[in-house]
């Protein structure tokens, strides 16, 4: 395993392991079950992560908890005996079962225990853990298995126009909001929206994902993988070009994409925030000043990281120093124009906790795992903090306001002067 995937750096720093990955991918699929089959603190883990965005996913996320003994006999009898409770008890549209890290190495032919077992249902087999990688790795890698279980060899007839969505996923915060304004924008710029893959397409739906003229893929690093290899075995074009923040950001987003062309309805949105941001903000200005920071550091995966760079330099803020904090290796490193500085975590966790540690006087976009460093040396009181990524236990977020799109520009400039100003009030 490369130095930049070390489990301790995964699980313990910045990021999540393939196997809770894995399960994010199933766990978008409606109907879908998925089966641990390792200990349960390895049940435990994933499921802790994905039920801050799926509270009831316990009821669809089961593990089979071998003893000690399966690391010589294996853990066939457990991985039978969960089987068969799946086929009395539910009615499963497509079945994942994952190997955590130490039963992976013991080498269980799952594939075989399933077929052994007359699932109902399509079942695909995955050997994941910490040792195999990132939550990205387990997303991106399960999703190209899923489409080889389910996709048919024969050809379905394109439509255009038509659009799927990769690489969105409920492991990411407010993934659910951000979807619904994406899909919202390309409806109104003359789009069909096809499958979105691992974020709630069917199994069927799933099924007729190659009917589509062209594959979207939002953030790169949990669907570029999925992308090309649907363009090396269907034919299918891809375009990716980040994920759209701000009202420009936005805008210059949808132009990338293949036949679009300015709707009048897109046209009359974009000049209606224009206005109304400029109004609220220009009033902001007289009485506190510009939004400006000395520093601001942005932590998180690296396609969001990359596009939040951009829209704050070019829309919403002045600033000094721009570094961001990227939780997983990107797939294309990008020489970012808008980002002075580049740190990734698990290659170069001092320097994070460097840069984290005598941070002061900016603006920190990230999760709670950032400001808990910053509180250990008493300057959290003295940075705007904006979450933008899990783990959050410092702020609450149930509305259904984007961070994506135009909708999205709105909500996030309003949540930075509003911080900033906050911030100022009680100094």
């Amino acid at each position: 395993m490369a130095k930049a995937e070390q489990w301790g750096n995964i699980c313990n720093r910045v990021n999540t392991c393939a196997l809770t990955g894995a399960a994010a991918f199933f766990a978008g699929i409606p109907g879908a079950e998925i089966i641990n089959n390792g200990p349960l603190w390895c049940y435990f883990y994933a499921l802790r992560y994905l039920e801050r965005a799926k509270s009831d996913i316990g009821k669809f996320y089961h593990g089979t908890q071998p003893d000690n003994n399966s690391v010589i006999y294996g853990t066939e009898q457990f991985l039978l005996d969960e089987l068969e409770l799946r086929k009395k008890n539910s009615a499963a549209s497509i079945m994942l079962i994952e190997n955590s890290c130490s039963v992976s190495l013991i080498g269980d032919d799952i594939a075989g225990i399933a077929r052994k077992a007359k699932m109902p249902c399509p079942v695909v087999c995955f050997d994941s853990g910490g040792l195999l990688g990132t939550f990205c790795r387990g997303y991106s890698l399960v999703g190209v298995k899923c489409l080889q279980e389910l996709i048919p060899s024969k050809k379905v007839p394109k439509r255009v126009g038509r659009v799927n969505i990769l690489g969105m996923s409920l492991g990411y915060l407010n993934d659910d909001n951000d979807l619904a304004e994406v899909k919202r924008i390309l409806v109104m710029a003359g789009y069909e929206i096809g499958v979105c893959l691992g974020d709630g397409a069917t199994v069927e739906e799933i099924m007729n994902l190659s009917a589509a003229e062209f594959n979207l893929v939002m953030h790169e690093e949990l669907g570029l993988d999925i992308a090309k290899f649907l363009q090396e075995e269907y034919a299918m074009p891809y375009v990716s070009n980040g994920v759209p923040y701000g009202l420009e950001g936005t805008l210059n987003w949808l132009k990338a994409l293949p036949g679009y062309t300015l709707k009048q309805e897109i046209s009359e949105e974009v000049e209606k925030y224009r206005n109304k941001l400029f109004a609220a903000t220009n009033e902001m200005r007289l009485v506190w000043g510009e939004l400006w920071y000395d520093n601001i550091i942005v932590s998180g995966p690296s396609t969001m990281a990359f596009s939040l760079a951009e829209a704050l330099r070019r829309e919403w803020v002045d600033t000094g120093k721009l570094t961001a904090i990227l939780q997983d290796v990107p797939i294309n490193k990008k020489n970012s124009r808008e980002i002075d500085e580049i740190l990734l975590p698990a290659e170069n966790m001092k320097e994070v906790e460097t840069a984290l540690m005598s941070f002061n006087r900016g603006l920190l976009m990230g999760s709670s795992s950032e400001t808990v460093i910053l509180q250990r040396n008493k300057h959290a009181e003295n940075v705007q903090i904006c979450n933008i990524s899990y783990p959050i236990v410092d702020e609450l977020l149930i509305t259904s306001e984007p961070f994506m799109g135009f909708r999205g520009a709105a909500h996030m400039l309003q949540r930075l002067w509003n911080g900033s100003i906050a911030m100022k009030v009680n100094r």
